[in-house]
């Protein structure tokens, strides 16, 4: 991801200036040119390399995710999250963090996974008015790649609160069918059986390029929208783009 990042800023040099990535002490790329780039390089000097730039990219692991949002809030440096498999408590701490810099965090930075999500909302308020609820069965599935470490993934579970909060319906983590074959990018489905039809939404990422592109939307429009310290995500993203329109 981090390297997909790099490639896509790359391609929109008047927007985005890359100034270093970040790799753990040992890391055979140390002191290497970023891919993609001809003067930022890999460090391992995070506190050093927050003081040359204005906003912070993190794709890792939930504990390096934490550390980096300490150095962050530390240097003053707003971030963008994309790290999923976060804890409930990790997450409480990287919440108390947003009271210091704005933070924004999203299991799930495609723009599909945005309108699936407006979709669950629409179709299942529609299931609600013609009084077809009861009468409803929903499953949640996914399927990621055999190196995916969380299961199920935390977009899964974004989807899942997503149709608790519009309807009641409740489907716990362990409800929820998740697969790990081959190298499958993501696919994620929310199928809905009614007594006489089913209805199916689904979102498949292609290329995991789609999540760079999606971290540097969120980017491009971030110092516009957040100059206030809080926890932001996908929801007040579009929110804000909807209330400020880009002139």
């Amino acid at each position: 991801m981090g390297s997909l990042i790099v490639e896509e800023a790359a391609r929109e040099p008047a927007r985005f200036q890359v100034v270093g990535g970040v790799e753990s002490e040992g890391h055979p790329q140390l002191g290497r040119p970023l891919s993609g780039s001809n003067s930022a390089k890999v460090t391992s000097d995070l506190g050093g390399l927050l003081r040359g730039a204005d906003l912070l990219i993190e794709f890792t692991t939930p504990a390096a995710t934490l550390e980096h949002a300490r150095a962050a809030a530390k240097g003053g440096v707003p971030m963008i999250i994309g790290t999923t498999g976060l804890s409930e408590e990790r997450l409480e701490e990287l919440r108390s963090l947003a009271r210091q810099i704005p933070i924004f965090w999203s299991p799930n930075m495609s723009v599909g996974i945005v309108i699936v999500r407006r979709m669950i909302q629409a179709l299942s308020q529609l299931l609600l008015q013609f009084g077809l609820a009861e009468k409803t069965q929903v499953k949640i599935a996914e399927v990621h790649h055999t190196r995916k470490v969380d299961k199920p993934s935390g977009t899964a579970k974004a989807l899942a609160r997503e149709l608790f909060e519009a309807t009641g319906w409740l489907i716990r983590d362990e409800e929820i069918e998740a697969r790990r074959e081959g190298d499958v990018v993501g696919i994620h489905s929310v199928s809905f059986r009614l007594p006489s039809e089913n209805l199916t939404l689904q979102h498949e990422a292609t290329d995991r390029r789609v999540f760079a592109q999606g971290a540097l939307l969120v980017a491009g429009h971030f110092h516009r929208l957040w100059t206030q310290p809080g926890w932001y995500g996908m929801d007040h993203f579009v929110a804000a783009l909807q209330e400020s329109p880009r002139k």
